[in-house]
């Protein structure tokens, strides 16, 4: 009987080592495992051809934890994603939803691979055009239009399955969320984040019950309740969909703020309920604002107290961590944190005009706090292939909002030009969420130059009496802007100002 011989397979990839052996590689890293166990040496892999700078688009090996179908383009979007968007996406925060997680359900999950793919491309578009002439809304590729059109239609299709998954609408919602805030379209995206905190409620509500996505609904959860905050600072008429306090912690029973963190989680959590807390707060008590003390109500007035002392501990205890702790990246996170209890501790503060202030020149010391922030050398590492020369996009670092509100009120000019010239940093995301650096910018220049056009008359009455020295702040010089904008944020803003000047 006559055999035959079986062919020498073909090894194209693989160790060099494997290669010369004309045998398959696992092409595990550094060594393959075959060549480990046989007591070989392994040759090490080829090194791949030098990427053309000249474009993001041209990558010639994919760094990629699993293999995966579809085209050419979408595998090279991803792999953009995991060296690149992933890291913008977690900055000054932990990267383990964007890195690890939500890429396990993107191996298994085609809608969720497609949506990483879509704000992949729409990341690339915004680091092709970092600096949008006068703060206008990024125009997006023709490409990323059809990636979110096919985006939105699979998830569509998914939902209405009967293997529908609350945990892709979940991670899908915040994606989503992604996309727009790319696009400058904040109204769309705070519906998505909307329809996320929703089904999030439900989640939790059946958790005990429905444990699929206990792994990563802790992450999900703190990522919801930071954009639900960072929406309530952009839309400042928007009640906070989660309510994270307890009647005993709004009450004083419970403290929200304990002698010291444990962990960097524990701080960024007390932090999230304080804001969350606050937002609450001031948005339920929305008619009292500016009104004299003997008019606000005594219930409301001691909840203010003690939201306003727990505030003032955050500030304490993180600073106390901050002086024992030399760890670079750790310490930017708390001086992130410190930089949002600030800013928080002087809004609320503001409106209970009796309220001593501990810092002398709260919107000076935020300041300092962001330009530390900004010099350090631990904030945004540039990974292998990474472009290091543009300005990212992230999530709910509440920086830019931080400039925002110091601008808006300041009454000092050289802390407004300060906080001008930070929107500037080459180091600080042009766009965080759903706030934009350069439309920011624009808005502050614009109403700056609408007010000193319109000189502004000091009104008679009570007001006067609490404004006293912030009556030249441009959120009261500009206070028929801001009403006239809505619910649209910096960008209707900016289109009202356009519309006078013209």
């Amino acid at each position: 009987m006559k055999t035959t011989r079986k062919s020498t397979p073909k090894v194209r990839t693989g160790c060099i080592t494997c290669k010369t052996r004309r045998v398959k590689c696992d092409e595990a890293k550094p060594n393959c495992l075959r060549c480990t166990r046989s007591d070989r040496t392994c040759g090490g892999y080829p090194s791949a051809p030098p990427a053309d700078t000249t474009a993001v688009e041209k990558i010639t090996a994919y760094n990629i934890p699993f293999k995966i179908p579809g085209s050419r383009v979408d595998r090279e979007l991803l792999h953009f994603y995991c060296i690149q968007a992933a890291s913008g996406l977690s900055s000054y925060s932990d990267p383990t939803l964007w890195k690890r997680l939500i890429l396990q359900r993107c191996h298994h999950q085609p809608v969720i691979r497609n949506a990483l793919v879509t704000l992949s491309a729409l990341y690339q578009d915004h680091l092709t055009n970092p600096h949008v002439p006068g703060g206008d809304r990024p125009s997006p590729s023709l490409q990323s239009l059809r990636l979110i059109a096919r985006s939105h239609r699979q998830l569509r299709t998914h939902l209405s399955s009967p293997d529908a998954s609350t945990e892709v609408a979940l991670i899908c919602s915040i994606i989503f969320y992604a996309f727009e805030a790319l696009l400058g379209n904040a109204v769309q995206a705070i519906q998505h984040l909307d329809q996320g905190l929703t089904l999030l409620q439900r989640c939790q509500a059946t958790a005990p019950v429905n444990s699929a996505t206990d792994d990563i609904l802790p992450h999900l959860t703190v990522l919801f309740s930071s954009l639900d905050v960072q929406a309530s600072t952009y839309n400042d008429g928007r009640l906070p969909v989660l309510k994270l306090l307890s009647p005993a912690e709004t009450t004083g029973l419970v403290p929200v703020v304990p002698d010291r963190f444990c962990t960097l989680a524990d701080a960024e959590t007390a932090l999230i309920k304080l804001q969350n807390w606050m937002l609450h707060h001031l948005v339920s008590s929305l008619q009292y604002k500016n009104q004299a003390l003997e008019h606000i109500p005594v219930d409301i007035l001691h909840e203010r107290n003690i939201l306003h002392d727990q505030l003032t501990k955050y500030i304490a205890t993180i600073s106390a961590s901050l002086t024992c702790d030399t760890h670079s990246s750790i310490s930017s996170r708390l001086l992130l944190l410190r930089l949002q209890a600030r800013m928080f501790h002087t809004i609320l503060a503001e409106n209970v005009p009796l309220l001593s202030m501990e810092d002398s020149n709260p919107l000076q010391q935020s300041l300092e706090d962001m330009s530390s922030l900004l010099t350090s050398t631990s904030i945004q590492p540039v990974m292998e292939g990474a472009i290091p020369d543009k300005r990212s996009f992230t999530l709910s670092t509440h920086l830019i909002a931080t400039l925002y509100y110091v601008c808006m009120k300041s009454t000092n000019p050289s802390t407004g030009d300060l906080a001008l010239s930070l929107l500037r940093h080459e180091r600080l995301p042009s766009r965080d969420g759903l706030w934009d650096a350069g439309t920011v910018e624009a808005v502050v220049h614009g109403m700056r130059r609408a007010g000193k056009a319109n000189e502004r008359t000091p009104s008679e009455g009570g007001l006067d009496e609490i404004r006293g020295a912030r009556e030249d702040r441009l959120e009261y010089t500009g206070a028929d802007l801001l009403e006239a904008a809505g619910d649209g944020g910096v960008y209707e803003i900016l289109s009202v100002l356009r519309r006078d000047e013209s």
